[in-house]
């Protein structure tokens, strides 16, 4: 049987729905948000200069977020002082190391932490109240014969 539609598929374009640079991250409670130490960005980065270690640890000193992103890849681009292959490397650095900026929930019950437990609780119990599925027949939908 057939189903009712069946997208168009042409290349792998046609279900890219992210940005490269920022795959989805899930946000839960149990992630880890401690970031690098400076003594564990000076041991991954032992093999390099002096300065390039101390830019990095001011680059993940603090949450970014894509914008943020952005401006520190034109400061690293416009920087005299470092390399090609340094500027590249504190690229890849800051978005491995780096924490992101977590942004607040838009739904205004979300955003107390008081309430935002039971609320989540109680969307997720009646979340697929009433709902059902029936699956077509297999000689499909058919209309009632209209007697004349």
């Amino acid at each position: 049987m057939r189903p009712p539609f069946v997208p168009e598929i042409s290349s792998p374009e046609d279900t890219h729905y992210f940005e490269e640079s920022e795959p989805p991250e899930d946000w839960s409670e149990s992630s880890p948000d401690a970031g690098i130490s400076p003594e564990e960005v000076q041991n991954v980065l032992r093999d390099f200069r002096q300065y390039v270690q101390k830019v990095a640890i001011g680059l993940v000193s603090g949450p970014h977020n894509s914008s943020s992103l952005r401006m520190i890849d034109s400061e690293l681009e416009n920087s005299p002082d470092l390399s090609e292959g340094e500027k590249q490397m504190l690229k890849r650095f800051v978005r491995l190391y780096g924490r992101r900026q977590r942004k607040r929930p838009r739904d205004e019950l979300l955003r107390d932490d008081k309430i935002k437990d039971v609320v989540m609780e109680v969307r997720k119990s009646s979340a697929f109240v009433g709902y059902s599925w029936r699956r077509m027949p297999p000689g499909g939908f058919m209309l009632p014969k209209m007697q004349s």
